[in-house]
């Protein structure tokens, strides 16, 4: 009964009660069939996650500071079978983040307790501390970048070894500097082959294959349902271990 504009994000929890982003992406792009929609609706339901108010009743709160808008946001005392107002956390940041790490959770978000909502920027008062994990990977092909880098790897392939051979883990593209992608390309050159080394081909067009001898470590912050690595950043390569190592 009370006109509001509230800030939120849409989750779809596991089984733990955790957000899992894989089960959000099976909701996305089902407005043109309503039938479909309401079947992934039963079978993954969604949950609203709210912890802003902009706007009650006749009141603009954007320069209202973020404790004051914490206040508001909790007096309305918004909780649902499909919507909630989670908990907020006052100090002790470093033993929250290590809660959310235990937890298998990605990480929290830093609010500046004095702080205006600031809509439409990513704000150095609301700042996102991601549980980056690492991992050892093998490179098992790669793919040209774009334009003047159509020769230079532009993505790497990436396994990981289990009993049966070299299961596919995703791609990484990001987290190297110039030289890292020159020192690679005269790697991967005299690497290739025309076998992929995986035990299911990734679809991949255009990749290059390579023998499976080159091992490096990547971050990334959680593992899809599937294995694959979510958000991987490229760290280093790994010159003193061999795929023998990590199996």
């Amino acid at each position: 009964s009370r006109p509001a504009v509230l800030d939120g994000e849409i989750i779809a929890p596991d089984r733990g009660g955790r957000a899992d982003f894989q089960r959000l992406q099976s909701r996305m792009g089902l407005a043109g069939s309503p039938a479909r929609a309401a079947r992934m609706a039963r079978r993954i339901p969604a949950h609203l996650v709210l912890f802003d108010v902009l706007f009650l009743d006749t009141k603009v709160l954007t320069r209202t500071v973020y404790s004051e808008r914490r206040a508001i946001l909790e007096d309305l005392n918004l909780a649902g079978p499909k919507w909630s107002t989670p908990a907020a956390i006052v100090g002790h940041g470093q033993q929250a983040l290590e809660m959310t790490r235990s937890a298998g959770l990605e990480g929290l978000v830093a609010k500046r307790l004095a702080s205006p909502y600031q809509p439409g920027i990513r704000s150095r008062s609301w700042i996102k501390i991601r549980n980056v994990k690492t991992a050892d990977i093998i490179v098992g092909g790669w793919l040209p970048g774009h334009g003047k880098l159509a020769s230079m790897p532009g993505a790497l392939l990436m396994g990981q070894p289990r009993p049966d051979g070299l299961h596919f883990v995703g791609s990484v593209g990001t987290g190297w500097t110039d030289s890292d992608r020159a020192r690679l390309a005269a790697v991967l050159t005299d690497l290739a082959t025309g076998t992929c080394p995986f035990t299911e081909r990734p679809t991949a067009p255009g990749a290059r294959w390579v023998t499976p001898c080159l091992v490096a470590e990547v971050r990334y912050t959680t593992r899809t349902q599937a294995g694959r690595l979510r958000q991987p950043s490229w760290h280093r390569l790994r010159l003193d271990l061999s795929p023998d190592d990590l199996r």
